[in-house]
């Protein structure tokens, strides 16, 4: 009842002062203390990733996520200039330059707000005037002059080649008044009207209902950073604006600007570019408020109305689909680590006469008689060709294996020899007539990726960033047949769909995927300009961005305080392809977590004691950290670390507070008062009862100890000074009363070389028989692992410390402990008859050989527990009741066969002798005497087994009496 009564108690307070704690630390000082939280924030991606080696980080950019960085970087300028003196013509080269590697999106981190062709033709008008006043000899007509000038285009050219390309993503600048001088405002005020908007790119934008637009709070109203002709030739266009946080570091950004009190919405162009991927129509981009913003599934196949098939992901044809779910089963049986090549890189040209070449990456461009032979050719079985054998494809043209992995096909006409791979073969091989003429005359056009799946932490990772783990498994599971069966007009979807998580004011938490220049593959731009890059291209995302600190383009985020912003847009992006997203609890789940840890926190500090509730307050916030951290670098969820820690430092020291002034300050004056002779068992029920240590004493059932070592009045002969007694003796009384307290034991004095303690008081104990039992056997444990530790130790100890042995007598009966003594001083003690027996046993057990003797009582009370024998009936010195007394030997759950084969033999001689039968008594006592235990160390080479026999021998000249009961009466202490 008691403790039942502490266990409510505890729980009543900590529940107080933690909910009292929780409430404060989430509604009290939230700026300060959400600063903290982004400290540790900040430490979650420096752990994962700044301390990365170089082998790390370069694995880390090998994840296949598809998004690659073109890097205006120092290099670039180098090799063409300054950046602010580049015109446009660079861009569309790089354009066209990626356009022919088949990427599924090229996207500007750059704007570009006005034409700048007028401004370079009148620089370079005013070069031409100023040669002529120069060199008054060189003269040139207004004609000659105004051609020259006519051949600045570049804007022109950047806007063919973006529309040209068909995947190119522009972004733009939303703004507002605040951020525009006074005299620049007057020229972007055309920017702020819906007719600007409605000359850009007004189907990238997106539209809410007017209840969703009221939830929308980031409103921009100048739209800037792009010039109409580019706008209408991208893609799509959306804003580049990242914003940081009060600290000045990107952490999280608004997903959503509102064209001022219009209603069109702009994405940030990663979401605009990834929804474009995803071929999600606006109207089903859905915004549910303070949650999240769903973009759809990564995948769909299309049947239009004329029943043609195509896909939503760019470049991805219907030959390369069926390719991909020929080998379905394959890669839904990929095991880990393992991969799969699906398809070669494989594009087709057909000239003006309607004639197919190719172009694949081993062979290169296979020209047009080739490429005829090898679609008529019966390529499945030239992949199954032996080593060095050759089969004719058609007249003149020939295939020959050349090693396991490589073949040849000879020809009499251009290069005469192409080399394949089996790969190469069968991507060919899966070309049919309905492929071949969806390849329009004069034109390009890609029929295979380079296709490879493979297995990485348990997820699918395809060479198509769109076909990634569940929309890779769903296209597999469900094969061509239903997408050919679709009805026209409709589409199927593959894999889950991809919700941006958003905080309660509807901004998103970036999620960052490696250290600086690691997850993402950076090419400079001038190297792809100058088509200096080999790779394999088709199907990935491009970003053009600059790393180079002098474009001012490097912002500060969680891991890194010099990050390039193109990176945080290749991070967006991947976020969405990859479906991972950094999420936060709710308010209130984070609150529920607070209470939580702020009652158990105060329940374990009011319940147990301070230097227990420290430990335990520390524990707790080692073990809330590492699950914090582990929750982030595994799922990404976003749990606090800095409130919770503060409630278990705050809850802990408020309820420290709260016992020093109601319990504590009386339990250290009793401490300080009474601890030299009293023990703190007993300092404990004074204080709980609030009474001061009287003379007297209670009466109850308890367990009485003594231990006392084996022949210890030699022990000081053998050393060599007190001093060194005493450091044994203090060794051996250490452990020895660390193994008594730990067992509950109560330690009553130290006599000499002997223990004497008891069970049962001060505090009540319904098993003191048992724990006074362990602790004898734990003694005997630990004494022999002291003996091997003293020899281990060399000559310190002479060798009768080594043979050190312990004797320990146990009884349980009416004892009467309590403070025995005067008013002045007192010392707390037991008394009784049953306290005389437990001593005799100690001293007694000496004639048996026996090292721990217990009473009939004690066994009676222990016997299903432990291994017993009984030793003898004996009637002690200064008593005439006869009491039967037992050895202790171990536990039952732990004792061996040797034991039980003893005992046997012991068991069988003892009823022998009972029954007056000496000799065959005799006969089974000496062959247990050969199995006893202890008979090496004990004097005379003494034992239970020996002791009988030598009754036998007596009784055996010298028979008893007929009343004789077996009871031996002892005559010596």
């Amino acid at each position: 009842m008691e403790i039942l009564q502490k266990l409510l108690k505890s729980f009543l307070i900590g529940s107080l002062v933690g909910l009292g704690i929780s409430l404060f630390t989430r509604f009290f000082f939230q700026e300060l203390i959400n600063r903290l939280e982004y400290v540790t924030y900040y430490m979650r991606y420096r752990w994962e990733y700044t301390d990365l080696s170089k082998e790390t980080t370069h694995m880390a950019g090998d994840k296949g996520y598809g998004i690659h960085i073109v890097d205006i970087d120092e290099r670039s300028m180098q090799k063409m200039g300054l950046y602010w003196n580049w015109h446009r013509g660079y861009q569309a080269v790089l354009i066209r330059r990626l356009a022919r590697r088949f990427p599924a999106a090229i996207v500007f981190d750059i704007l570009f707000g006005t034409e700048e062709d007028a401004n370079h033709r009148n620089r370079l008008d005013s070069l031409l005037v100023r040669s002529r006043e120069a060199d008054s000899t060189v003269i040139l007509s207004d004609r000659v002059r105004r051609a020259i000038i006519s051949t600045i285009n570049y804007d022109a050219e950047f806007v063919d080649a973006t529309r040209e390309a068909g995947c190119v993503f522009h972004g733009v600048c939303l703004s507002d008044e605040k951020d525009y001088r006074d005299f620049a405002l007057s020229q972007v005020r055309y920017k702020m009207g819906m007719a600007w908007h409605d000359s850009l790119n007004p189907s990238s934008a997106v539209t809410f209902t007017p209840d969703l637009l009221k939830k929308i709070i980031t409103r921009k109203t100048i739209l800037d950073g792009i010039f109409p002709a580019l706008a209408r030739a991208a893609r799509g266009i959306g804003h580049v604006d990242i914003v940081p946080s009060e600290d000045g570091v990107i952490r999280e950004i608004p997903l959503f600007y509102r064209f001022g009190e219009n209603t069109p919405i702009y994405l940030p162009i990663s979401v605009r570019t990834i929804a474009s991927l995803f071929a999600t129509p606006n109207d089903e981009i859905e915004f549910v408020p303070g949650r999240y913003v769903d973009i759809g599934t990564p995948f769909k196949a299309f049947k239009d109305r004329g029943g043609a098939v195509s896909f939503s992901y760019p470049n991805v044809t219907s030959a390369q689909v069926r390719a991909i779910l020929r080998h379905r089963d394959r890669i839904l049986a990929l095991k880990p680590d393992s991969q799969i090549e699906v398809t070669s890189f494989l594009a087709a040209e057909r000239d003006a006469e309607g004639r197919i070449s190719f172009e694949m990456n081993i062979p290169g461009i296979i020209p047009c008689e080739l490429a005829e032979s090898l679609i008529e050719a019966d390529l499945d079985k030239a992949l199954t060709l032996a080593v060095q054998e050759t089969l004719s494809l058609s007249p003149g043209i020939g295939v020959r294996r050349d090693s396991e992995t490589d073949w040849i096909v000879c020809a009499p006409f251009d290069a005469e020899e192409w080399y394949f791979s089996a790969t190469d073969l069968s991507t060919i091989a899966l070309l049919d007539s309905e492929d071949l003429a969806s390849v329009p005359p004069g034109k390009r056009r890609l029929l295979f990726h380079q296709f490879s799946v493979r297995s990485s932490s348990n997820e699918l990772v395809s060479s198509l960033p769109c076909l990634r783990n569940e929309s890779l498994r769903d296209l597999c599971r469900a094969g061509w047949k239903p997408i050919a069966s679709l009805a026209p007009g409709t589409r199927m979807d593959f894999g889950r769909r991809v919700r941006i998580p958003l905080t309660p004011r509807n901004y998103h938490i970036v999620t960052f995927f490696g250290p600086k220049a690691g997850p993402f593959p950076v090419h400079s731009f001038y190297d792809i300009a100058a088509d200096r890059v080999q790779g394999f291209f088709e199907g990935k995302i491009f970003i053009v961005g600059s790393t180079a600190p002098a474009l001012f383009d490097i912002k500060a985020v969680p891991h890194d305080r010099n990050y390039p912003a193109v990176e945080i847009h290749a991070s967006l992006m991947n976020s969405l392809l990859t479906n991972t997203f950094v999420r936060r609890l709710d308010i209130w789940q984070d609150f529920a977590i607070l209470l939580l840890i702020g009652v158990i926190i105060g329940f374990f500090s009011y319940l147990f004691k301070p230097l227990v509730g420290a430990l335990l307050a520390v524990a707790g916030i080692f073990t809330w950290f590492l699950i914090a951290m582990t929750l982030f670098g595994g799922d990404h969820l976003w749990v606090e670390i800095a409130r919770p820690i503060l409630v278990i430092l705050l809850t802990f020291t408020a309820v420290m507070a709260f016992r020093y002034i109601t319990e504590e300050k009386d339990r250290k004056f009793l401490q300080s008062t009474f601890k030299q002779y009293l023990s703190p068992e007993l300092i404990d029920i004074m204080y709980k009862s609030r009474q001061q240590p009287l003379l007297g004493g209670e009466e109850g059932i308890r367990t009485a100890y003594f231990t006392d070592i084996q022949g210890f009045s030699t022990f000081s002969e053998k050393l060599d000074s007190p001093t060194r007694l005493v450091e044994l003796l203090n060794e051996y009384l250490g452990q020895m009363t660390d193994i008594l307290l730990k067992h509950y034991g109560t330690l009553d004095k130290y006599e000499g070389d002997a223990i004497i303690a008891f069970f049962g008081a001060p505090m009540p104990m319904d098993d003191h028989a048992f724990q006074a039992c362990l602790t004898a056997l734990d003694m005997q444990e630990t004494l022999g692992m002291l003996r091997k530790k003293w020899m281990t130790e060399g000559d310190k100890w002479p060798p009768i410390v080594h043979r050190m042995r312990m004797r320990i007598g146990i009884n349980t009966g009416l004892i009467t402990t309590g403070n025995m003594g005067s008013t002045l001083r007192k010392s707390y003690t037991m008394m009784g008859d049953a306290v005389n027996l437990a001593a005799r046993l100690e001293s007694a057990a000496k004639q048996y050989g026996v090292y721990t003797m217990i009473s009939q009582y004690v066994y009676e009370q222990v016997h299903d527990d432990f291994l017993l024998r009984q030793v003898d009936k004996i009637t002690v010195v200064g008593k005439s009741e006869p009491v039967v007394v037992y050895e202790l030997l171990a536990r039952r759950s732990e004792a061996d066969g040797a034991f039980t084969a003893l005992l046997d033999l012991y068991r069988e001689g003892l009823n022998y002798f009972y029954a007056r039968e000496w000799d065959a008594a005799i006969k089974k006592l000496e062959a247990a005497h050969e199995r006893e235990p202890w008979k090496e160390f004990a004097p005379g080479g003494m034992s239970p087994s020996r002791k009988i026999m030598e009754y036998c021998e007596m009784y055996r000249s010298n028979p008893p009496d007929t009343a004789w009961d077996g009871v031996m009466r002892l005559s010596s202490k």
